[in-house]
């Protein structure tokens, strides 16, 4: 077809093919679409790594999107994968069972663990610790998160929804939950034998440049909820802070042992931020038709697509920089150029530019208000749960 095409243009005269002003008047428009697509759809991860025999606690897993690709290509290449999910239930069950046939995989698990409850995390974390020798880890892939609509001024003011520990749901879920697992998971991290590289990576999003840092109150237990994106962004602000501390914390304690004689174990463990970019997720489908079936129809799916089909990732393409985290040789200790967290984003890393992100002092109290806070209210959620049985027995 395009050798006829060509021949005619060149015996007869571009006239003499069909259509020929029609396509004519689309060619820049198709060009020019085409050309927003392929910039939109964002760098492809060219790394690759077997896993096998490594182990991955995952969450964000079943999102059906980024999550799913990302432990999709995981699981083909091998690595044993315990997924955190809020519920094990009938659709779960069928979900891990389905993932398991595609990646020719079987060792893949689900645990219960709703990260925005507090107990339910501590009790998964103790599990996890409560073994001897301790189990083998060699990473954790964080790409969970809550996203509240961000309601419609008068019409549908933002209604503010909390966990079952009083917290607002998207800092209790993307901040407090995740925190409270990562620094209760440190002794396993540690206990890593030298030569194996262990990854922590954390999913974060672009609006925690639009974020608050409230060191004094880090949980928002007493800040007005007047904007849910306000709380969303300052959660992913808050966790990528601490987790500057976190990876300070672990290298810290390992030149503590290596100073006292001790056998050194954790020195690849490296905490790795991600930026995915903006994709075509649950997330952004529920912000766009404000929780409402109505716009979701009419707004997202049909004036705002195609728009958004060529502007936005699909969660496979997202997946990529995660993947690269994953994979790439350049978080090897051999070829680290120095200690801080890096940043990844469209599979190369890139500098992280809020100030905070260069202020320790303010990186260390955050971290350590954060564990003060979140201690405090473990005791009171304990004491209601005695209480409670005490009433129930009577």
């Amino acid at each position: 077809m395009p050798v006829n095409i060509i021949g005619t243009a060149i015996v007869k005269g571009t006239e003499a093919i069909p259509y020929y002003q029609q396509i004519k008047t689309a060619a820049p428009y198709v060009v020019a679409a085409g050309a927003a697509k392929y910039w939109s759809r964002g760098a492809t991860n060219t790394w690759e790594r077997k896993l096998h025999g490594k182990v991955y606690l995952v969450t964000g897993a079943s999102s059906q999107g980024m999550g799913t690709a990302v432990v999709l290509e995981m699981a083909r290449l091998g690595a044993q994968l315990i997924i955190l999910t809020r519920n094990v239930d009938e659709w779960a069950t069928d979900w891990c069972n389905d993932l398991r046939e595609k990646s020719q995989n079987d060792l893949i698990y689900m645990e219960k663990c709703d990260l925005s409850d507090l107990w339910q995390v501590r009790k998964f974390a103790t599990g996890w610790l409560d073994n001897a020798p301790p189990r083998r880890l060699d990473g954790v892939v964080v790409m969970s998160g809550e996203m509240e609509p961000w309601g419609i001024p008068v019409v549908s003011p933002p209604t503010r929804r909390s966990s079952v520990d009083g917290l607002e749901l998207q800092m209790a879920t993307n901040y407090v939950g995740i925190f409270h697992l990562l620094d209760l998971l440190q002794p396993s991290f540690k206990a890593q034998p030298p030569d194996r590289d262990v990854r922590i990576i954390i999913t974060t999003c672009w609006l925690q440049s639009m974020g608050e840092i409230n060191v004094e109150d880090p949980l928002w237990q007493n800040a007005k909820y007047d904007s849910s994106l306000k709380f969303f962004a300052s959660s992913k602000l808050q966790l990528s802070v601490c987790m500057l501390e976190l990876q300070r914390r672990l290298l810290n304690e390992i030149k503590k042992m290596q100073k006292d004689g001790k056998e050194v174990k954790g020195t690849h463990v490296t905490v790795t931020l991600v930026q995915p970019g903006t994709m075509r997720s649950h997330s952004l489908r529920r912000v766009l038709s404000n929780g409402s079936v109505f716009l979701l129809i009419f707004l997202y799916c049909l004036l705002l697509y195609p728009l958004l089909f060529l502007l936005t990732k699909s969660g496979r393409r997202g997946a990529q920089s995660v993947l690269y985290a994953l994979m790439t040789p350049e978080l090897e200790e051999v070829n680290l150029q120095d200690e801080k967290v890096k940043y990844v984003s469209d599979c190369s890393i890139v500098k992280l530019a809020r100030k905070e992100f260069e202020d320790e002092a303010l990186q260390t109290k955050l971290y350590e208000n954060t564990l003060r806070d979140i201690n405090e209210l473990e005791k009171k959620m304990a004491s209601k749960r005695n209480k409670a049985k005490t009433t129930k027995k009577k």
